[in-house]
């Protein structure tokens, strides 16, 4: 299946890739996104995507990726590939809960939201989001999301 990222509904983006990965978990999923930030590629890995491609890739790419997923390996466009490993390694210094509230902060949730998908206090969203951009050098979510996000 190709999907997009940014379409609206109860189950959309990541949540739609999330869910439709645990009904059918033989289902490939490929994203198929004018967004092509390193952190919107690993966020839908990490809900189910077998690839990821931009809209901007050429033709025999969006093939490739097709191809990979069929054969059950997973793909990211080239020219998402080097952002990816940079985005992975600065990822390895955050907790598990770190990555999981930074996830949700570049689907751009207010701390509410975030509190209450992970079933924890908004207080501790805060201390959470306060690590991360300690970690990061970043002072605040707009420029958070520029970096990382959409």
């Amino acid at each position: 299946m190709i999907s997009d990222l940014n379409f609206s509904g109860d189950d959309a983006g990541f949540d739609f890739i999330a869910k439709l990965h645990s009904l059918y978990p033989e289902l490939k999923i490929i994203v198929y996104s004018m967004f092509f930030s390193a952190g919107m590629v690993q966020t839908a890995i990490q809900n189910g995507a077998a690839g990821y491609i931009s809209k901007n890739a050429p033709s025999d790419e969006l093939i490739e990726c097709m191809e990979n997923a069929f054969s059950g390996k997973s793909f990211v466009q080239k020219e998402l590939r080097e952002n990816l490993v940079k985005f992975n390694s600065f990822t390895d210094a955050l907790t598990q809960r770190e990555k999981q509230v930074m996830a949700l902060i570049l689907q751009n949730l207010s701390n509410m939201q975030i509190a209450e998908k992970l079933q924890i206090r908004q207080r501790a969203v805060e201390n959470y989001i306060s690590s991360i951009y300690e970690k990061t050098g970043i002072n605040d979510k707009k420029e958070f999301i520029s970096q990382f996000g959409k």
